[in-house]
């Protein structure tokens, strides 16, 4: 799902349900970050055009 500037999606690894909300940058990168249901904590990820 995309609002304005924010990008969001829920995936599926395994049994393991997961969501990442991201920041897209005026560069076209998209800054992240990340969570895994059941878990504690979040992670971070940048992924940027090649």
């Amino acid at each position: 799902m995309r609002n304005d500037n924010a990008f969001s999606a829920g995936y599926v690894m395994g049994k393991e349900i997961g969501l990442v909300v991201y920041k897209v940058e005026k560069d076209g990168s998209l800054h992240g970050l990340w969570t895994i249901a059941g878990k504690d904590g979040s992670g971070t990820e940048v992924l940027t055009p090649k």
